[in-house]
């Protein structure tokens, strides 16, 4: 299995996606995880193999797309060749994580002459809204189409290869994410908790401050919300190149002082934000899938999500809008905030349609399915 970070040297979802599914895949078969550089994890449920032994400080490199570097693209397409001096074994699988492990699923697919999977957790065209960057979406395009399998993990990012890229349907698996159900150990935030003594009821976004997350239509509701909810403030959690015109336009909207951004959290510190808010809402402009809405819920936290979030649609039981209609946006946030039992009845059926849908042994369960499937 061929990656680009874990858990906790990753930049998002990717990472911790790629951690629980490798997990579970390794209790039923025999697997491999690659990194590219050598980083100092710690233990881990399966084997991690670095294909470079030397620690390196690789500028840009957790910053997952931007800036596209020449440090970067080195690293990339030299992956496979040093994967190979350093896995003296024959695999009968090649399994890949999205652009940056394309390359490197191609050559080994075709040195092993085995067959190669890549994970489409997202593509270019998705994560830029439509703009996406020539070189990114050129090696996506190539890619996509020289290695044998892609496994999207919604129908939505399906549509997106078929359209954008121009995959044959036939190469192509949805495999849902699972999650990882649990409680947490979390940090109480205490200027959160004494808001709420206060009578204040907050909101939260959690994830990268960019087009793709849509954190600006969230930010453009505020004024609708506050008409009929004074008392909310909004956190921001997540970093990212709309950070400065964020600000700006909280400003412009004079809503600068019931807005709070974070940046990046993890862990304890992310979880303690989780459950110190009474909604998440997810207003993603093209999300392939996200595990942010799973991830609240897994901490009590009620949520709505726009209908470009891809794990909505699995899930029945929860309030959906479209990333662009503020109003309805805001409608959705004053209803579940205004009325306490319906919030409660609300979160407790979203949770329970969520938990017996998702969960990563489903997941890889489906995977060896697929393996055996195309194997054959």
């Amino acid at each position: 299995m061929i990656g680009w970070e874990l858990p906790p040297f990753n930049s998002g979802g990717l990472g911790v996606a790629c951690f629980y599914l490798a997990k579970e895949l390794n209790k039923k078969i025999d697997l491999t995880f690659t990194l590219p550089i050598k980083l100092p994890i710690k233990e881990t449920p399966f084997k991690v193999l670095f294909a470079e032994n030397i620690y390196e400080k690789l500028e840009g490199y957790f910053s997952r797309y931007y800036p596209i570097s020449d440090e970067t693209l080195n690293l990339i397409f030299t992956y496979a060749e040093r994967i190979i001096k350093n896995y003296k074994e024959r695999p009968e699988i090649i399994h890949g994580h999205d652009w940056f492990s394309a390359p490197a699923v191609y050559f080994l697919q075709k040195f092993y002459k085995v067959n190669g999977f890549l994970h489409v957790h997202s593509t270019e065209v998705e994560r830029t809204s439509n703009n996406p960057h020539p070189i990114i979406y050129q090696i996506e395009k190539e890619y996509f189409q020289k290695i044998n399998y892609l496994l999207p993990v919604s129908d939505l990012t399906k549509e997106v290869l078929i359209k954008a890229y121009n995959i044959n349907e036939d190469k192509i698996f949805v495999v849902p994410n699972g999650f990882e159900w649990s409680k947490n150990n979390f940090k109480i935030v205490d200027y959160l908790q004494n808001l709420k003594k206060n009578g204040f009821q907050i909101i939260l976004f959690v994830g990268r401050l960019t087009l793709q997350k849509g954190p600006d239509y969230l930010i453009r509701a505020i004024p609708l919300v506050k008409s009929k909810l004074p008392k909310t403030k909004f956190v921001f959690v997540g970093a990212g190149d709309m950070f400065p015109q964020l600000v700006s336009l909280a400003y412009q909207l004079k809503v600068s002082e019931d807005v709070i951004f974070t940046s990046f959290l993890r862990e304890e510190n992310l979880f303690g934000v989780y459950r110190s808010c009474d909604l998440l809402v997810v207003p993603s402009v093209a999300d392939p899938f996200g595990l942010v809405p799973l991830e609240g819920l897994n901490n009590d936290l009620p949520i709505i999500i726009s209908k470009t979030t891809g794990v909505g649609y699995y899930l029945n039981h929860i309030l959906k809008f479209d990333f662009w209609d503020i109003k309805e946006m805001a409608n959705k946030i004053i209803s579940i905030l205004k009325y306490e039992r319906m919030k409660k009845t609300y979160l407790l059926n979203s949770q329970k349609e969520a938990r017996e849908k998702f969960c990563w042994s489903k997941t890889a369960d489906q995977l060896i399915s697929i393996y055996k499937k195309c194997l054959q």
